[in-house]
């Protein structure tokens, strides 16, 4: 597989969709087959909140939150204000809400978070047990991001550039796993999302890194291409 150009913006009914090219698109494939049309679902970290449209236009009851209503287009969902940079705040909506929703979905959240641990602790508490939990990350184990470490000693998209929009906490597969385990909760699967194929033409250096990939294709292990990853869990 080959993708060559800038990506460009995406939007769903004019929302902007704050993820990788194809992710909701992907999310919702998943989410679609455990979790049954009319399910409460808490999109927690939400942006615009074009994944909570998706959502809303397709049968479910959703809530979403973030820490600006200013920027929330989503019709249909019920949007509360939440600041995640507050940790009280964030652990009074938590309490409020523990075994609210049939599923919760942290989308691109995890690496803004200071804990990991507890982030993920407080996503299990307000599921309900047999729920499911989604929680995607930057996949720090593509061969792009291996190959930028090796160069640089940083994960790719968590390099000084990226603590403009938030990006502190790499965590890998891995890491993703024991969390989740410690945590009692039942992971289904994990599955990259995202576009990030072994050929990836979108400038000279990317050029370069795909063809180096290439080469060492054959001695990585794991999650090797895609964007970010996707753990699906049940409570």
């Amino acid at each position: 597989m080959i993708y060559i150009g800038k990506k460009p913006k995406q939007y769903y009914k004019n929302i902007l969709m704050m993820v990788d090219l194809g992710m909701h698109e992907q999310i919702f494939a998943e989410l679609s087959q455990l979790v049954p049309v009319g399910a409460t679902i808490l999109d927690l970290g939400c942006g615009e909140g074009a994944l909570s449209q998706r959502l809303v236009d397709n049968g479910y009851k959703v809530y979403s939150v973030d820490k600006n209503s200013g920027y929330f287009k989503c019709v249909g969902s019920t949007f509360i204000e939440v600041d995640f940079d507050k940790q009280g705040e964030l652990n009074a909506f938590i309490a409020k809400h523990e075994e609210s929703f049939d599923a919760v979905i942290g989308i691109e959240v995890i690496e803004h978070v200071e804990n990991q641990w507890e982030y993920i602790r407080g996503l299990k508490r307000m599921c309900k047990t047999g729920g499911h939990l989604f929680v995607s990350t930057p996949n720090t184990q593509s061969w792009l991001s291996r190959l930028q470490f090796l160069r640089t000693g940083r994960f790719h998209q968590f390099s000084d550039p990226d603590l403009e929009y938030g990006h502190i906490s790499p965590v890998t597969l891995w890491e993703l796993d024991v969390i989740l385990k410690a945590s009692g909760l039942s992971k289904i699967k994990s599955i990259g999302v995202g576009t990030l194929p072994p050929l990836y033409f979108t400038s000279v250096k990317t050029i370069i890194a795909s063809l180096i990939g290439l080469l060492l294709r054959p001695f990585m292990n794991g999650q090797v291409d895609d964007w970010c990853v996707l753990s699906i869990c049940r409570k």
